[in-house]
């Protein structure tokens, strides 16, 4: 009789602490090995999984991930059959796609993701592995913000002929449905992911292009990107890369378009413009960064670059601050219990935040003493947000998108919004 899942019991040298998720056939647990100190993601495939499935069926994902060693696959540590059920202990990562706000709100973030999963995919295409099952869900983000292909449940080698339908409905290629799935049966169901994560919607059914909300997808995804992605989700797989190893390479040449087109200055008439509204209002407004895409002078405060309506800005490794926001990588203090630039709730150390020389106004809510600085969207003590107008130097009109401070006469961008 198999032991019962729950918090604080023993599995071999595995002790459970937290319950992460739950399938009809399997349960994830956050757990510590016990033996080497560290915490894993165990997966327990529950007894009725064993017995429905089979046990070759059951262990296929330890065997097909033992043949696979990338920094883009979620290495398998430990493998067994304890207590009944059979365990795959692997990296525990901070959440999946599907939960990763960041790449969400920055394409520029979003396509390095899609670039690594392509990576990872590559390299099981070369070793002969199908995956099967891409989705946002089985695509995790480590600490430092790499991207994992995970599970492998549904994997089989290249060689294996066989029509079993698998995979999840949504992300599955049109043949992979008749049990025909091949490389290009991976890339579609990338091509799907790519789409949803960078436009905001899952196509579907006749994956006609353009497809559901091609505008925002286009105002989102650089030139060079577009065609990889529309090549990707082709209906016809010998319309698309044959295998994700050919994906990967026109990903590559892809960004390197971008980073060419991110080297062109600005015209010279609109850098002079840069050159001179910093002079005068650079220093109180605190531009004292520069746009990553134009090289214009920005503050970190700003949302998009006032010169070229660039937003996908990190100023994690640069900001005066001693931390930063995980969710838009702005500066922000370790007693914030939210992010005052965009919101995020933060863990803060509860201790009551001192005096901010910086600071423009107190927050609205009735009660509370924390303080903004000038441009903040919400409080960093509360985390209640403020819809107050701004005003700053040199910002006397206003954008008629979002009302918030900016200056026709110099600015081709809203600072705020990008319109």
């Amino acid at each position: 009789m198999s032991k019962p899942l729950r918090r604080r019991a023993r599995l071999g040298k595995y002790l459970l602490d937290k319950r992460l998720g739950e399938g009809a056939y399997a349960q994830v647990w956050r757990a510590r090995d016990t033996v080497e100190g560290h915490v894993v993601a165990l997966k327990l495939v529950l007894p009725e999984g064993i017995e429905d499935m089979g046990a070759d069926r059951v262990v296929r994902e330890a065997r097909v991930a033992s043949h696979l060693s990338h920094a883009n696959v979620l290495p398998v540590l430990n493998a067994d059959w304890i207590g009944g059920y059979f365990a795959l202990a692997t990296r525990l990562c901070k959440h999946s796609l599907d939960e990763h706000r960041p790449a969400k709100r920055s394409p520029a973030t979003a396509l390095q993701i899609l670039t690594d999963v392509a990576a990872g995919l590559a390299h099981a295409h070369e070793h002969g592995v199908l995956h099967r099952d891409v989705k946002p869900e089985n695509i995790l983000i480590d600490d430092d913000g790499t991207a994992l292909v995970s599970d492998f449940g549904f994997a089989r080698w290249t060689e294996e002929k066989t029509l079993t339908q698998c995979g999840t409905l949504g992300y599955m290629a049109p043949e992979q449905a008749y049990g025909k799935a091949t490389p290009a049966s991976d890339v579609f169901s990338w091509g799907l992911v790519a789409y949803e994560l960078l436009s905001g919607a899952l196509p579907s059914w006749p994956f006609e292009w353009p497809l559901v909300q091609s505008e925002r997808f286009n105002k989102r995804v650089p030139p060079p990107y577009r065609p990889v992605i529309r090549t990707a989700v082709a209906f016809n797989p010998a319309d698309r890369y044959p295998s994700a190893v050919a994906l990967l390479e026109a990903l590559e040449e892809a960004g390197r378009s971008v980073e060419e087109r991110r080297g062109e200055e600005l015209p010279r008439a609109r850098e002079l413009l840069a050159e001179t509204f910093a002079a005068h209002h650079g220093a109180s407004l605190r531009m004292r960064f520069a746009c990553r895409r134009c090289g214009g002078a920005i503050a970190e405060a700003m949302r998009h670059c006032p010169w070229c309506s660039a937003t996908d800005h990190s100023f994690r490794e640069i900001s005066g601050f001693p931390l930063f926001c995980p969710n838009c990588e702005r500066g922000v203090r370790p007693e914030w219990n939210a992010c005052g630039w965009c919101g995020t709730r933060l863990e803060g150390n509860g201790h009551k935040p001192p005096k901010d020389p910086r600071a423009a106004r107190s927050c609205a809510k009735r009660g509370c003493e924390g303080e903004l600085r000038r441009f903040m969207r919400a409080c960093p003590t509360c985390g209640t947000r403020d819809r107050r107008p701004w005003h700053g130097p040199g910002l006397p009109d206003r954008c008629h998108r979002c009302e918030g401070p900016t200056n026709e006469e110099y600015f081709y961008a809203c600072p705020w919004c990008g319109a």
